[in-house]
């Protein structure tokens, strides 16, 4: 039943920003620092000389789930060819300098995410975009925002930080691979809803880890063990 009045509209709005805030206090390294240990990533994989044919057969992948959302029976083939794009850069590369710009979600194991994108019932979710100006001399930042048709908005803006530990560390094979690690720490948080802006909590602190990086493509894995890839937009 449609309610008329408007202290039910009232009421209905209060119950949104609720879930809204519930929410984003348990995203990840899009939105969130809940630190289980990661899984050791799996030791089986060659190395493979190129990333071309790897990353067509990822997006073929990505083209085939409902809205970029992980799919359980294709989860570790999707993990698999990430690691081994992974393996086709020099150990000695740094894939942080290529993080700077504007990249969109188009994959995510994180649930919290996925839910927005599936299960969110006030409005369909239109993008969900990243900005990175991880070597910005004043201030590195990262901007996450999650849009939704008709105009709302959830955005999170924050501080980045590149991070060198020496533990940041992952042996495949005989091989030892050092993934680019930064640092995150969220500061401010909006939500724009009916027109309205809304000051938020911010949402955590975390790292996620660069396992490829081009002028097309970016392969992550973050401090909760979720995995996740952006196609750069700008």
């Amino acid at each position: 039943m449609i309610c008329a009045t408007t202290n039910c509209s009232r009421m209905t709005k209060k119950i949104v920003l609720l879930v809204l805030i519930i929410g984003l206090s348990f995203s990840d390294a899009f939105f969130q620092n809940l630190i289980p240990s990661i899984p050791k990533l799996p030791t089986n994989i060659n190395p493979s000389k190129a990333s071309e044919p790897l990353l067509a057969e990822l997006e073929k992948l990505i083209s085939a789930t409902q809205n970029g959302v992980a799919d359980p029976a294709t989860f570790d083939q999707v993990q698999n060819l990430m690691i081994q794009i992974s393996n086709t850069r020099p150990n000695e590369e740094d894939q942080r300098k290529m993080l700077p710009g504007t990249w969109e979600l188009v994959y995510t194991t994180e649930k919290e995410i996925n839910f927005f994108k599936t299960s969110w019932p006030f409005a369909k979710v239109s993008s969900i975009t990243q900005r990175i100006d991880l070597y910005n001399q004043v201030q590195p930042i990262v901007e996450n925002y999650i849009d939704f048709e008709g105009g709302g908005q959830f955005a999170v803006t924050g501080t980045v930080q590149v991070d060198d530990d020496t533990n940041n560390r992952e042996s495949i094979g005989t091989e030892e691979r050092k993934y680019d690690r930064v640092a995150f720490s969220f500061t401010t948080a909006t939500a724009v809803l009916w027109g309205t802006s809304i000051s938020l909590p911010p949402t955590g602190a975390g790292w996620f880890d660069t396992l490829f990086c081009n002028d097309q493509y970016r392969l992550s894995r973050d401090s909760r063990g979720d995995y996740s890839i952006f196609r750069r937009i700008s």
